[in-house]
C-alpha cells in the first residue's frame, strides 16, 4: 500500500503536506478549485446553506444558514489558501465567513442555527465550539479582529454559563451527561481563546473536559485507543465507539500536549490512532460504530467526513493511508462537492448495500465537505487555484425504497420519481419544496 507522508511543524495549526504518488499538485489543486466553487454556489444571505444528512437525524426541509460545525473547516480552508498564495481574494473569503458568525450571533452569545442535523435550533453543541475555534483560528487575516475575538469570547463564555456542571460541561443545560468529542472540541476552542487573550483561567475548564476524554478513553484490549461515544450521568461510559467521533478527539489532544507539555494527551492521541489504523476496513472506509462487544454497526461510511480522520493522522505526522484518501477523492462529484456517505440505505438492517445509492448517501452537505476543504488545502502547494472546472449531476439513487434521480446545479437540488418532482431546495432559499413523506423533516 502506498502511503501519503506528512510533515507538520505546529500540529496544533493548519500541518503542511506531500500529496500521494498518485495525487499531484495539479490534481489536487484542481479539485480543491472546485470544491471551493461548489461552496460558493452553497452560499445565501446570511451563510452557507443546504440540507443535512447524519447518523442522528436529517434535515431537508430547512436548508438556511448554519453557524455550526461547517466554519470550523471553511474558516481554516481559507486561511489556509491565503497563508500559502498570499491572493486576497481568499482573505476576503475568510472575512465573509467570520462575518456570518459575527452577524448571526444571538444576544446571549449563542449563533443561530447552530445545530447541524436539529437545525434551525440553536445552543449546538460540538458545533458553537467548533464555529468559534475557527473564528479564532483565522483571526490573524480577519480585517475586525477585536470583533471577531469578542464574538468568540461571547460564544463561549455562554457554553460556559450553560453547560459547566461545576466538574466539566454536559452536552444539555441541566441534564447530567458527557459526550468526549464534544468536549475535547469545547477544549479545543478554549486553548486557542486562552492562547490568544492570555487569559490562563480558560485552561482550568479545558484541562476539566480534557480529563473526561481521557476518562472515556478504552486503554487495553480489543478496543484500546476507542473513546465512548456518551456517559449517561457522567458515569460509565455506553459502549459505542463512533471512529469518526475517536478522530474528532486527536488534533484537540496534540494541541493539549503542545500548551501543557503533559504526555498524557500525546499518548491518548497515540493510541486514539492505533485505534483508527486497526478498525479501518480493506477499501480506507471505517464502520459507523463498534460496540464494547466487537459487533458493529457498519453503515453508513462517510466519504466527505472521512476527511476529519484523515487530518487524525495528519496532526500527529503519520502517513494517511493511500486507500482511504483516494476513496475519498474518488467519489467527488461533478459539480465539485464531495457525497456524504455510502450505505445509508443499510442504516437499519445493517446488510452490505448493493446497488443504487440512497438519496442521503448522493446529497453533497456543506458541512461535511468543510471538512475535505480543510484536509485538501493543507496539502496544496503555495500556487494559485486554477480555475474551476465543474457541472451539472444527474445520479440515480433510491429514496426509502423509490428509484430516484437526483439534479444538481448551481441553482438548486431537484428529486424525482417518475418525472415527478418530491423534493426542489434552490441554493438562495433557507426552506425547500418536499413532496414526500420521508423528506418531510422540519
Amino acid at each position: 500500500m502506498n502511503d501519503v507522508t506528512f510533515l507538520t511543524s505546529n500540529t496544533s495549526q493548519q500541518p503542511l503536506g506531500v500529496v500521494s504518488r498518485t495525487q499531484d499538485f495539479d490534481t489536487l489543486a484542481q479539485r480543491v478549485a472546485n470544491l471551493e466553487a461548489w461552496l460558493e454556489t452553497m452560499r445565501q444571505a446570511g451563510g452557507y446553506g443546504g440540507p443535512v444528512a447524519h447518523w442522528w437525524q436529517n434535515r431537508f426541509r430547512y436548508t438556511g444558514p448554519g453557524l455550526d460545525w461547517r466554519y470550523e473547516g471553511i474558516l481554516i480552508g481559507y486561511k489556509t489558501l491565503f497563508q500559502k498564495t498570499q491572493n486576497p481574494h481568499w482573505k476576503a473569503q475568510l472575512n465573509r465567513a467570520a462575518n456570518d458568525l459575527i452577524a448571526g450571533q444571538n444576544e446571549d452569545g449563542s449563533y443561530r442555527a447552530s445545530r447541524f442535523e436539529i437545525n434551525p435550533g440553536h445552543l449546538g453543541t460540538p458545533h458553537e465550539a467548533a464555529a468559534s475555534f475557527g473564528l479564532l483560528s483565522a483571526l490573524p487575516y480577519i480585517n475586525d479582529k477585536a470583533r471577531a475575538l469578542e464574538t468568540a469570547k461571547r460564544n463561549i463564555d455562554n457554553l460556559i454559563t450553560l453547560l459547566w456542571d461545576g466538574k466539566s460541561f454536559n452536552d444539555r443545560p441541566k441534564v447530567s451527561g458527557r459526550v468526549p468529542n464534544k468536549l475535547a472540541t469545547l477544549a479545543q476552542a478554549l486553548l486557542t481563546l486562552a492562547a490568544v487573550t492570555k487569559d490562563f483561567g480558560y485552561h482550568t475548564y479545558a484541562k476539566a473536559a480534557l480529563e473526561d476524554v481521557l476518562r472515556y478513553q478504552v486503554k487495553t484490549g480489543a478496543s484500546a485507543g476507542a473513546i465512548h461515544q456518551y456517559a449517561p450521568g457522567a458515569g460509565k461510559g455506553d459502549g459505542r465507539f463512533f471512529p469518526y467521533y475517536a478522530a474528532r478527539c486527536v488534533p484537540p489532544l496534540v494541541q493539549a500536549y503542545e500548551t501543557f507539555g503533559d504526555e498524557r494527551y500525546l499518548k491518548a492521541a497515540r493510541l486514539t490512532l492505533e485505534f483508527l489504523k486497526t478498525s479501518m476496513a480493506k477499501d480506507g472506509s471505517w464502520p459507523q460504530i463498534i460496540y464494547d462487544n466487537t459487533k458493529q454497526a457498519s453503515w453508513p461510511r462517510w466519504l466527505a467526513g472521512a476527511a476529519d480522520i484523515l487530518l487524525a493522522y495528519q496532526v500527529l505526522g503519520e502517513p494517511i493511508p493511500n486507500v482511504a484518501l483516494e476513496r475519498i477523492l474518488a467519489s467527488q462529484l461533478k459539480s465539485g462537492g464531495f457525497p456524504t456517505a455510502h450505505g445509508f440505505g443499510s442504516q437499519i438492517n445493517q446488510r452490505e448495500p448493493k446497488g443504487v445509492p440512497d438519496y442521503r448517501d448522493v446529497t453533497p452537505v456543506a458541512g461535511w465537505n468543510d471538512k475535505m476543504f480543510r484536509l485538501l488545502t493543507g496539502m496544496l502547494s503555495d500556487k494559485n487555484l486554477p480555475e474551476a472546472t465543474v457541472s451539472e449531476v444527474m445520479q440515480e439513487m433510491t429514496v426509502w425504497g423509490q428509484r430516484a434521480m437526483f439534479e444538481e446545479t448551481d441553482q438548486l437540488f431537484r428529486m424525482t420519481v417518475k418525472k415527478n418532482v418530491i423534493y426542489e431546495w434552490h441554493k438562495a432559499s433557507p426552506w425547500a419544496v418536499v413532496n414526500h413523506a420521508g423528506l418531510d423533516v422540519r
